[in-house]
C-alpha cells in the first residue's frame, strides 16, 4: 500500500501514527501558511499546534489526498481568520477603553478644577469688600487698568488690592494646588 494511500487508510482507523504523519507531512506547509495570513511564526505555529489538536477527536474519512489537503488547509485558514477577528475586536475593545479611560481622567481633572475654583471664589468673597471686587473682576478677565477704571480707582490702588488679595488667598488656601491655581489665575 503507497503511503499517501495508507495516511487515508489510518486516518479512516483512527490510528495514532495517522496524526504522527499528519503532522510530519504537513505541520510546517501549514505553518507558513497560517504564516501569511496572520504575518507572526510564533502565532502561526500556535495556530497550526491547535488545528492538530482539535483533529484528534474527530473521524476523518477521505476519498484522497487532495480532499485530505483541502480540509487542512480550509481548516488552518479558519483558524488563522479567526484569530485576526479576535485580535480586532481585541484592538477595538483596548482602544475603547483607552478613550474611556482618558475621558474619565478628563472628567476628573475637570471635576478637580472646578472643585478649586469654586474654593477660590468662596474664599474672594471672604475677602474685604474693595479687595474682593478687584480679584473678581480680575477672574472675569479684566486687566488691572480696566478694573481701576471700572471702579473709579487708581491703577497703583488696584494694583495693591490685587496684591493683598493674591497674599489673602495664599495664606487662607494654604496647599500646593491652591497656590498654584491662585497664580495661574491672578497673574
Amino acid at each position: 500500500m503507497e503511503q499517501c494511500d495508507l495516511l487515508l487508510e489510518y486516518l479512516r482507523q483512527q490510528k495514532e501514527k495517522a496524526y504522527e504523519l499528519l503532522y510530519h507531512d504537513y505541520y510546517v506547509p501549514l505553518v507558513l501558511f497560517a504564516g501569511k495570513y496572520v504575518g507572526n511564526e510564533e502565532v502561526a505555529k500556535d495556530i497550526v499546534q491547535e488545528f492538530f489538536i482539535s483533529l484528534l477527536d474527530k473521524e476523518m474519512v477521505f476519498n484522497n489526498r487532495i480532499a485530505l489537503k483541502v480540509y487542512l488547509y480550509t481548516g488552518v485558514r479558519n483558524k488563522s481568520l479567526n484569530y485576526l477577528r479576535h485580535l480586532k475586536i481585541r484592538r477595538q475593545y483596548e482602544m475603547k477603553m483607552l478613550e474611556e479611560g482618558e475621558k474619565q481622567e478628563v472628567f476628573l481633572e475637570r471635576m478637580m478644577e472646578e472643585d478649586v475654583f469654586a474654593r477660590i471664589l468662596t474664599t474672594v468673597e471672604q475677602l474685604p469688600p474693595q479687595c474682593g471686587k478687584v480679584m473678581l473682576l480680575t477672574l472675569k478677565g479684566y486687566k488691572i487698568s480696566e478694573v481701576a477704571e471700572f471702579m473709579g480707582i487708581s491703577l497703583e490702588t488696584a494694583k495693591e488690592y490685587k496684591k493683598d488679595g493674591k497674599k489673602r488667598l495664599y495664606n487662607k488656601l494654604k496647599g500646593g494646588i491652591y497656590s498654584i491655581f491662585i497664580g495661574i489665575l491672578f497673574s
